[in-house]
């Protein structure tokens, strides 16, 4: 997915949290207002860090946002992890053993900085 699209998905999500914690009284209109538009001001996106990054932020000042973070980071995560199994299955095909190993230490090493 591109982060065009991921940065609509994005927004939906919000939205779709912030109506949610409306309806169970779990946030006050002038603060889901504030939200919605602290996410709005952070826009445009970059990319995929920057998205992280902005989220992260967004989730510390805002707790009801912190579940749409969470789900952006578990979803990059399964993507560089998949993109990484990709690589390992390719370079064992060729016969490229030392590759995959690496690229496994790699991923790894990633998933512990996470």
């Amino acid at each position: 997915m591109d982060i065009v699209q991921e940065v609509e998905e994005v927004k939906k999500e919000l939205l779709d949290l912030i109506l949610k914690h409306l309806k169970e009284n779990k946030i006050e209109a002038e603060k889901a207002q504030e939200l919605a538009r602290d996410f709005l001001s952070v826009l445009p996106i970059k990319d995929q860090l920057d998205l992280l990054n902005k989220l992260k932020n967004l989730g510390e000042k805002y707790p009801e946002a912190e579940k749409v973070y969470l789900d952006e980071l578990q979803k990059a995560s399964d993507e560089k992890r998949d993109l990484a199994l990709s690589q390992m299955s390719q370079l064992i095909k060729q016969g490229n053993i030392e590759g995959a190993i690496a690229t496994a230490k790699v991923l790894t090493e990633n998933q512990e900085q996470i």
